[in-house]
């Protein structure tokens, strides 16, 4: 009997490190805080994973940064160094000149249209051309983000309120070219020096992502926030294409389906927490302003086919991202 017993735990634990043995672990790196919108929902993604796939799928979340951001953590990706990242769609112009369009000021009509051509097959294509490139597998382009605004020292509603105001820019062309377009002054200020720049009237205007005008104080120095939405943008996860290629199709379909639940629960966060920032900013006097977004975005078209013409994306894809309904 003693025997018996003994051969059976020694078949469970060979199974058992059998098991461990075939689990893979992968690094995702998160730009953002643990507790930010981004790094909850790629937590969640890489658990419905691990769970999905009785731990076959092991994805570790390295937040803040630690892992690199940006431009650099997708050229680790796809490098090979790192196996996932969760970054802005628009980082991906670095490696599909299409992607470029993404960031180009009033590009979408409105959230819903964004949200169509994210499913599109125009979008697809831009996926696709990515995957074959750049050696990167998208498994999703829908994460949500807090939308970008303008915080200014007087109120902004129309195009005309911008005339001649003194406009934080980074050294980005498109970024300067838009402002410029719209009749701001554009202004290079470093972003760590933006506050400042708003006290002392350096500079009149800014643009920033919705919770950033909050955690960097900017509405205590420019009270009034315009909600242009002005860079409809999205949050990805990607994948090392080779390392997708590796995993049978069973494994890829949890890891495409956990994606999509995770864009689902992103929404909510990001809709919970453009609440907080809105209920914050108004108690602590700000004034938020409704825009009407046409206005803008008709004087930025000519502009925009100007930037095609130039090559900064495919000729006719802005048109056709326009004829999506």
């Amino acid at each position: 009997m003693k025997t018996a017993f003994t051969s059976t735990l020694a078949l469970v634990a060979l199974s058992v490190s059998a098991t461990c043995a075939s689990a893979a672990t992968y690094r995702l790196a998160c730009p953002s805080a643990e507790t930010s919108t981004t790094c909850l929902a790629a937590t969640h993604f890489a658990d419905e994973v691990r769970e999905n796939s009785g731990g076959e799928i092991d994805i570790q979340v390295f937040p803040g940064g630690q892992l690199g951001s940006g431009e650099k953590a997708i050229q680790q990706m796809r490098a090979g160094v790192l196996d996932l990242v969760v970054e802005s769609l628009s980082n991906y112009g670095n490696f599909v000149d299409d992607f470029n369009v993404v960031s180009w000021g009033f590009t979408f009509r409105d959230n819903a249209h964004f949200q169509s051509f994210l499913a599109s097959d125009v979008e697809k294509e831009m996926e696709a051309q990515l995957f074959d490139e750049a050696g990167i597998k998208m498994l999703a382009s829908n994460w949500s983000k807090l939308p970008r605004v303008v915080v200014s020292t007087r109120p902004v509603e129309t195009p005309e309120d911008l005339a001649g105001l003194k406009f934080r820019v980074p050294g980005i062309p498109s970024y300067i070219k838009t402002w410029q377009t719209l009749g701001a002054n554009p202004t290079q200020v470093p972003w760590a020096d933006s506050f400042q720049a708003l006290k002392t009237g350096i500079t009149d205007a800014m643009e920033a992502p919705y919770d950033s005008v909050l955690s960097q104080k900017f509405h205590l120095a420019a009270p009034y926030v315009s909600l242009t939405d002005h860079v409809y943008d999205s949050v990805t996860v990607s994948m090392n294409g080779m390392r997708w290629s590796r995993l049978d199709e069973a494994q890829q379909q949890v890891m495409l389906e956990a994606a999509a639940n995770a864009a689902s629960y992103s929404a909510e966060l990001v809709a919970e927490a453009a609440k907080t920032v809105s209920d914050q900013l108004e108690a602590d006097g700000a004034t938020i302003i409704e825009v009407d977004r046409s206005a803008f975005a008709d004087k930025l078209r000519a502009a925009a086919e100007e930037q095609e013409a130039e090559g900064l994306w495919a000729e006719g894809l802005y048109d056709a991202i326009q004829s999506i309904d």
